[in-house]
């Protein structure tokens, strides 16, 4: 990103690539979610996520980061691989998609908090007007897709889940000046596979029972929409602030219902569609008017 805000092409791509390989995350969730308990689906998914990641950090000779630098990406990992995947599986056994979908993507909230009380980033009117037109939107996707917003243990296990990936959107951008987006996602990824490990005991077992499509599902869950995705998302946010990166991940709702229905069969409302339309004009208005 130049000096006046424009966003350049490989951050266009890389924040597009991003959110189309998360919005798939959603349905390959409920597929594998069939046959794995969440805690297994989370081991698994990132014991393959690393290994990918390994192979990419080979294929891009990417240099070792110094052991003193180690700290920061480890720490982070609590948030966005304990913290977010770990309440996410979880939290869609007992809520809907299209709520958990809805509740999920409050994180900008807690991004803009997070980086507005940290980082001092400035969130103008246009920015929050576009957040609520977003947040509307996402609504109405929720409300589309049949599902119904409860305070219950899956509900508050979701908005843990956007809290600890919004700040951690929000942290990794000051890392990224002392590394590589690639070394951050690759340690962070590492470090929070390690803590993962205790949900190691019975997950042979459950490989072994599980049904081709669920473990694929969770193949590709950790090779794209993480090991790929962390990547891009990093080179994003090492070019733009966050406060404006994570506007655009309202359109995850709207990704994850054209998908599911690909992928799933599922036939969106028309209360859904017009919802996601809502979304993408909030992400418009929000991220409008920045380039000179």
């Amino acid at each position: 990103m130049n000096d006046r805000g424009r966003t350049d092409l490989p951050t266009a791509a890389a924040l597009g690539v991003t959110l189309v390989f998360w919005g798939s995350a959603f349905p390959f969730i409920r597929l594998a979610l069939a046959d794995y308990q969440p805690g297994h689906l989370t081991l698994l998914r990132f014991l393959v996520a690393s290994a990918a990641m390994w192979i990419i950090a080979r294929i891009l000779r990417m240099e070792p980061l110094r052991v003193s630098l180690w700290a920061q990406p480890a720490a982070l990992s609590l948030l966005n691989v304990i913290g977010y995947h770990v309440c996410l599986n979880y939290g869609l056994v007992q809520v809907q998609a299209g709520v958990g979908s809805l509740i999920v993507n409050t994180a900008p909230v807690f991004a803009y908090l997070t980086a507005a009380l940290l980082f001092k980033e400035r969130v103008d009117g246009r920015g929050w007007a576009g957040l609520a037109v977003s947040i509307s939107g996402t609504a109405l996707i929720a409300l589309g897709s049949g599902g119904r917003l409860s305070l219950n243990a899956g509900a508050l296990l979701l908005l843990c889940s956007a809290i600890a990936w919004g700040a951690s959107a929000a942290l990794v951008r000051p890392m990224l000046r002392t590394m590589t987006a690639l070394q951050a996602a690759a340690v962070s990824l590492w470090a929070g596979t390690a803590g993962l490990l205790v949900f190691l005991p019975g997950l042979i077992p459950a490989v072994r029972a599980a049904s081709s499509a669920a473990t694929l599902s969770v193949v590709y869950l950790g090779v794209v929409p993480i090991a790929i995705c962390y990547i891009t998302w990093n080179y994003t946010l090492s070019r733009i602030p966050a406060t404006r990166a994570v506007n655009y991940t309202y359109l995850i709702p709207l990704i994850a219902i054209i998908e599911g229905y690909l992928i799933l069969g599922e036939r969106p409302g028309g209360i859904a569609l017009f919802g996601g339309l809502i979304a993408l004009s909030g992400v418009l208005l929000a991220n409008g008017g920045r380039r000179p």
